[in-house]
């Protein structure tokens, strides 16, 4: 080869390379871009915290989100990841500018629609309450009635654990009330005693397990408002005759009927202790009367309750205090002919139609009242009824005052029985020769025991007031110049036989103008 001309072995050599240097870039560029991308992250699933509802409830947002487990048997037809195929799986080598490969390369991949005919997952599990064995219908009262709990479950096979859960304020958190078992169709039922009132009290189903658990498939809250029951007793009379008997009445609340209430009364220990039962009306109303401590001069506390229905407790009124007094109460009638049957006979001074029969409570040995009668000639009672009022006022005690017919109009028995009497058509005791001022309803004897009678022969009646001769010191019972009975009497007209003498008759007084 001649030296002056090019080297044709040297730029063949280069040209080659060149060529093939071209051809190693062309296939770097087609290589798919998806190739080199990082892949999307797959969406997350949230949960939701139970909101407080109706009285039906769906399962909690975390339930929903949980697909139910495939049937024992059958295959699962969605396809998996590995047989879906890959977008850019296909991508064609076409060479395009660098600038607009990098641009499209950047550019982010559209959310994937979801499709319509997918069917939404059913829920785990339903929880629905009502009201019942409630008067009032719907509404919820302290201890009467029951919750009806009612709800399914998704895999709607009998045998499958639900617990049911109300929340505490008080411990805040939620307590286990009842676990109970799905019959066919994955139903439940239970109907549980209502309790204490409170205002938003809920509810919740679960599969098993507390409310708020990871894991925990549970329904929607359930809350209700429960109504205080209560029992009402109106205010009784302050005070009342102490032989009278007060009524007490009162009112349930919801109003119902067949309620035993107890009629109670605060004893001087401090407990209370039924003494009387009534029974509500159709309306809730009750009424009854009271006759604890009957003849007593005291005050009484007392209220009205009932055993409630659904626990161990006692539903109880406000209390009230009732005085028993010492109230004389008297009433005159016209005295009938068989109040005297053993007390007048033909030819006596005085006859019914000329006396009067006063009624009228005393004050007793005993420090009761009681209640007896006295006949008297007509035109004297007001001022014995004065008398015996002054004596009750200052609590004079007296033993009896029965009509003398008791004792068939015997003077020497009815003193021995320390009776109180005034009319009696008889002879004067120890003188059958003289006429007993008595059988003209003048005259008025008073327990004669604690006052004894000495006759005109010196002895002294009845034999059992013999120890009450000595008349110091003054016991109790004993009339005296200064007692509230004679000095009233006396004021009225009426002689005292304690100033006679030599004779004295303690007991007796004989009106004298």
């Amino acid at each position: 080869m001649p030296p002056d001309e090019p080297d044709l072995w040297f730029l063949g050599l280069m040209r080659a390379l060149t060529v093939a240097a071209s051809a190693g870039l062309i296939a770097a560029l087609t290589i798919p871009v998806s190739a080199y991308a990082d892949p999307l992250p797959s969406p997350s699933v949230s949960s939701t915290t139970p909101s407080s509802g109706s009285t039906t409830a769906t399962p909690s947002s975390t339930a929903e989100t949980e697909s139910p487990p495939p049937t024992a048997g059958t295959e699962s037809t969605s396809p998996t990841s590995e047989e879906s195929p890959t977008a850019t799986s296909t991508a064609t080598a076409t060479a395009k500018p660098e600038a607009s490969r990098t641009s499209e390369a950047s550019r982010p991949t559209p959310a994937k629609t979801p499709q319509r005919d997918q069917a939404t997952p059913p829920a785990a599990i339903t929880l629905s309450i009502s009201a019942g064995g409630t008067p009032q219908p719907g509404r919820y009262f302290e201890d009467i009635g029951y919750y009806a709990i009612r709800g399914t479950t998704a895999a709607a096979t009998s045998g499958q654990r639900v617990e049911i859960y109300w929340y505490s304020v008080r411990a805040k958190k939620w307590q286990r009330s009842v676990e109970l078992r799905t019959t066919a169709g994955g139903r439940y039922s239970h109907n549980q005693p209502v309790g204490h009132a409170q205002s938003d009290l809920r509810f919740v189903a679960t599969l098993g397990g507390a409310p708020g658990v990871s894991g925990v498939r549970s329904s929607r809250q359930v809350s209700v408002d429960v109504a205080d029951a209560s029992v009402v007793l109106t205010r009784p009379v302050k005070s009342i005759d102490s032989l009278k008997n007060p009524t007490l009445s009162g009112y349930v609340m919801p109003a119902r009927p067949g309620v035993r209430i107890n009629l109670d009364v605060r004893r001087p220990s401090g407990a209370y202790r039924g003494v009387s039962t009534v029974t509500t009306d159709t309306k809730g109303r009750f009424s009854g009367s009271l006759s604890y401590g009957r003849g007593n001069l005291a005050t009484y506390t007392v209220r009205s309750s009932y055993k409630a229905a659904n626990r161990d407790r006692w539903e109880k009124s406000a209390t009230h205090k009732i005085t028993r007094a010492a109230v004389l109460n008297a009433e005159i009638t016209r005295t009938a002919a068989a109040e005297v049957a053993k007390t007048y006979r033909r030819g006596c001074p005085v006859g019914p139609s000329k006396l009067r029969t006063v009624t009228m409570n005393f004050y007793g040995r005993d420090r009761k009242m009681h209640r007896g009668v006295i006949i008297v000639r007509s035109d004297l009672n007001s001022e014995v009824i004065r008398g015996f009022n002054s004596a009750l006022t200052h609590r004079f005690p007296i033993a009896k005052m029965n009509n003398p017919n008791v004792y068939a109009g015997n003077d020497p028995r009815q003193m021995e029985a320390n009776n109180t009497s005034g009319f009696n058509c008889r002879k004067v005791v120890g003188n059958p020769y003289a006429q007993s001022p008595h059988s003209y309803g003048i005259a008025v004897d008073v327990t004669p025991v604690q006052n004894p009678f000495r006759d005109r022969n010196g002895k002294w009646w009845p034999s059992n007031g013999r120890s009450y001769i000595d008349r110091s010191p003054r016991r109790f019972g004993m009339l005296t110049r200064g007692s509230y009975l004679t000095r009233q009497l006396a004021a009225d007209g009426f002689f005292w036989g304690g100033r006679w003498s030599p004779g004295r008759d303690y007991q007796h007084f004989e009106y004298d103008r």
